[in-house]
């Protein structure tokens, strides 16, 4: 079992309702940044923030009712084991910034995370349990935070080390920047060796779910089941929801949520107002969020809520959600979203976000498809928002993938993409009334 406790999984918007078209900076221990060949662009001007993970992105894991009922077999030792994620801040509050910022140019990053950047590249050598220590609240401080460039510091704290703890954290960034197939490789190395760790079977679970491979999903979220039988649960619900088993996906979600820890009680609670908006429910969508953001901050959620408020045509409550989160892509979206609803001058967001798009684009570095897609999309480029709902679902197969191909494809009178579409929704018994609507309205096509 790992040493430390369990990062909530980033959600694949890591994960995409939040994503960032630039990268992190050089950091003092540069030589994770070339590895593989990628390189970093400057940070801009301007910056941006993004989650993660997908965890950007949220990991959405289910959960399969097990004999007895799973009330049961939530042990309070099992939610221990599973500290809440706001412990992994605790260490990064107690200093205080005491120069001026110069580590996170977009500011976006608290005081104390940044002071604890500055002293953790002035420290050559430290132990490699404090370095990795250090690696994960950065992770966690970039995924609740919005900024990419604090991966960049956590991969430079990562930088030649080979424990198992290391590897997985290094697995979490490259999934962030949705190298799937790297992280992949490298959750393995780490399964081969040690078979029961937790972090490192969520992490791949999340990545199977993302790429569409439920089974594979399903099977590591059982392996977790003799570690953390909560974590488990939620993991396997989220599966569960994949597959059109929503009513047992929701009962599996609540009850952690009533019993669990803030961290799990807020993971529990966000996936479950994504299983409410799937099936059209956007009242308890909203509630859920709400209650998920009451219990632990998360970008992801708050994209999520203003989603659902959208969606109730509430652009009000839904700017209310977005009220000081960071300028990522998938806020800026949102709030372009915004000001059409109310009549507003959106020229600048759209300008903005047309900047980021084009200059992502031209590095090769366009992570985030799906919020270039719907952009294109919902400004009439019909052509551009199949080429990224295209580009978009090859690398991940989510409910919003879908949802996009599916509305991309509509436009563009595209049968085959609809077809398969269809094809998925039927192969993974997944219930989403956006879909279903969009298929239904493009008629035989």
């Amino acid at each position: 079992m790992p040493s430390s406790a369990p990062l909530r999984p980033a959600s694949s918007e890591g994960v995409s309702r939040f994503d960032a078209a630039e990268k992190p900076p050089h950091a003092a221990r540069a030589a994770p940044f070339s590895k593989g060949g990628c390189t970093h662009a400057p940070p801009s001007e301007k910056g941006v923030g993004r989650r993660p993970g997908g965890y950007p992105p949220p990991f959405e894991k289910g959960v399969g009712r097990r004999p007895g009922g799973f009330l049961g077999r939530v042990f309070v030792d099992d939610i221990r084991r599973i500290a809440p994620i706001a412990a992994l801040f605790v260490a990064a509050t107690v200093a205080q910034a005491q120069s001026r910022d110069t580590v996170v140019e977009t500011q976006l990053a608290p005081r104390a995370i940044k002071a604890q950047v500055q002293r953790a590249l002035q420290s050559a050598q430290l132990p490699a349990s404090v370095r990795i220590a250090q690696a994960r609240t950065l992770v966690e401080a970039s995924r609740v935070n919005g900024d990419p460039r604090l991966l960049g510091y956590a991969e430079a704290q990562l930088a030649d080390l080979d424990e198992p703890d290391a590897v997985v954290l290094r697995a979490t960034i490259e999934q962030s920047r949705h190298r799937f197939d790297t992280a992949r490789a490298l959750l393995d190395r780490v399964l081969r060796h040690e078979p029961a760790h937790l972090q490192a079977r969520l992490a791949r679970a999340t990545i199977a779910q993302v790429r569409g491979d439920l089974s594979s999903a399903r099977a590591d979220c059982a392996a977790i089941g003799s570690v953390a039988t909560a974590v488990a649960a939620i993991c396997t619900a989220a599966v569960d929801a994949s597959n059109g088993r929503d009513a047992q996906a929701l009962a599996v979600l609540e009850a952690v949520a009533a019993r669990g820890p803030a961290s799990l009680r807020a993971w529990a609670l966000s996936l479950a107002g994504e299983v409410h908006e799937r099936l059209g429910a956007l009242d308890a969508a909203v509630r859920a969020y709400s209650q998920s953001l009451a219990s632990g901050e998360d970008l992801y959620t708050r994209v999520a809520l203003a989603d659902a408020w959208l969606a109730l045509d509430r652009p009000q409550q839904a700017r209310a959600a977005l009220a000081d989160a960071p300028a990522s892509d998938a806020v800026l979206l949102r709030r372009w979203r915004i000001a059409r609803r109310l009549g507003e001058d959106a020229a600048p967001l759209a300008a903005q976000l047309a900047e980021r798009f084009a200059a992502a684009a031209a590095r090769g570095e366009l992570l985030h498809a799906r919020e270039a897609g719907w952009f294109a999309l919902e400004r009439g480029d019909i052509a551009q928002a199949l080429r990224h709902a295209r580009e978009n679902w090859a690398a991940q197969r989510e409910p919003a993938d879908a949802l996009l191909l599916a509305a991309a494809a509509r436009a563009a009178r595209d049968a085959a993409a609809l077809a398969e579409v269809r094809a998925w929704l039927a192969r993974t018994g997944l219930r989403d009334v956006r879909i279903e609507r969009v298929l239904a309205a493009s008629g035989g096509a």
